[in-house]
C-alpha cells in the first residue's frame, strides 16, 4: 500500500503550525512557564527514557528551556515550509516532549496528544513515495505510522467520552453549567441560560462517543470534522483553551478525503 502523501504533507504543516503558534504565545509568559516555574517538574522516570522525555533536570540544565523553545519553533517554521526529516521531527520531539514535562501545569490533553503524534511522525516520510518501490522495512514503518497518528486521534475522543461516562455530572447534564461557573474558566452567562448549558453537555458528550465511528465513511467524516471545527474553536474561545482545541484540529488533515483509498486498500487487503 502506498502512502497518500497529501494528507501526511499537511498534517506535517499542521502540526508544525501549532508547535510555532502555541510556543509563539506562551513567549510573554516565558518567566514563570520556561524560566522560573512556580512549581516543580515532574520526577523523571528511571534510566534512559528520563533523557529522552525529561531533558531538563537530566542531562540539559533547566535555564536551557528558552533556547529549546526557540529551537523547536525554528524546526517548526522549516516543517511548514519543507518536508520534515526524520532527524528534525525527532529533535522536536525530545525537545517539546521535555518542555511539556517541565512546565507541566501548563499542560493539557492538546499538548499530550501532539506529544504522541509528534513521535509517530519521527517515521513518515519525508518526500511522496515512489508508487513503483517495492515493499520494504521503512514503508511498513511509515504504513504503521500513518495509521497509528489516525487511531491515535480517534483514541483520544473516545477515551476523553468514555471517561465522561464514568462520573455523575455529565450524564445528567451539569457539567457544562458547573464549568461555566468556574472562574478558571467560565463565561460565567453560560450557567444563566441552564437550558443552553444542557443542550451543550450532551451534544459534547454525543460528538465525542460518536466521532472515532463517524470517520470511517467519507459522507459522515465531513460533517463530524465540521462539528469538530465549531467544537474546538467554540469552546477553545470561550472557555480559555483555544490551544488544546487547535492541538485536536492540527491532526484532522491526517483522516483528509485524500487518504480515503488507504482505508479501501486495508479493508480488501
Amino acid at each position: 500500500m502506498t502512502l497518500p502523501w497529501h494528507p501526511i504533507r499537511w498534517l506535517q504543516r499542521t502540526v508544525n503550525a501549532w508547535l510555532f503558534g502555541y510556543l509563539l504565545s506562551s513567549l510573554p509568559a516565558a518567566e514563570w512557564v520556561w524560566e522560573h516555574p512556580a512549581i516543580p517538574h515532574l520526577p523523571a522516570p528511571p534510566g534512559i527514557p528520563a533523557m529522552v522525555t525529561h531533558a531538563f533536570g537530566t542531562w540539559l540544565p533547566p535555564h536551557g528551556a528558552m533556547i529549546a523553545v526557540l529551537v523547536v519553533m525554528a524546526l517548526a517554521l522549516r516543517g511548514i515550509v519543507f518536508p520534515a526529516r526524520w532527524y528534525f521531527t525527532l529533535i522536536q520531539w525530545v525537545l517539546f516532549s521535555s518542555l511539556v514535562n517541565f512546565a507541566w501545569i501548563t499542560s493539557t490533553g492538546g499538548h499530550q496528544l501532539v506529544v504522541n503524534v509528534l513521535f509517530w511522525m519521527i517515521l513518515l516520510p519525508a518526500k511522496e513515495p515512489d508508487t513503483g518501490s517495492r515493499m520494504g522495512v521503512a514503508q511498513v514503518m511509515n504504513g504503521a505510522a500513518f495509521w497509528i497518528i489516525r487511531l491515535q486521534l480517534l483514541a483520544a475522543y473516545a477515551v476523553t467520552g468514555i471517561q465522561k461516562l464514568t462520573g455523575s455530572h455529565w450524564l445528567v447534564g451539569d457539567a457544562m453549567g458547573i464549568v461555566a461557573t468556574d472562574t478558571a474558566y467560565g463565561p460565567a452567562w453560560l450557567a444563566s441560560v441552564p437550558a443552553l448549558a444542557v443542550i451543550m453537555n450532551y451534544a459534547v458528550l454525543l460528538f465525542q462517543l460518536t466521532f472515532p465511528i463517524a470517520v470511517w465513511w467519507a459522507r459522515t467524516r465531513r460533517w463530524w470534522m465540521l462539528m469538530g471545527i465549531v467544537f474546538h474553536l467554540s469552546t477553545g474561545i470561550a472557555f480559555g483553551i483555544l490551544d488544546m482545541g487547535l492541538a485536536f484540529l492540527a491532526v484532522y488533515p491526517i483522516w483528509s478525503r485524500r487518504g480515503e483509498w488507504a482505508i479501501s486498500t486495508l479493508v480488501s487487503a
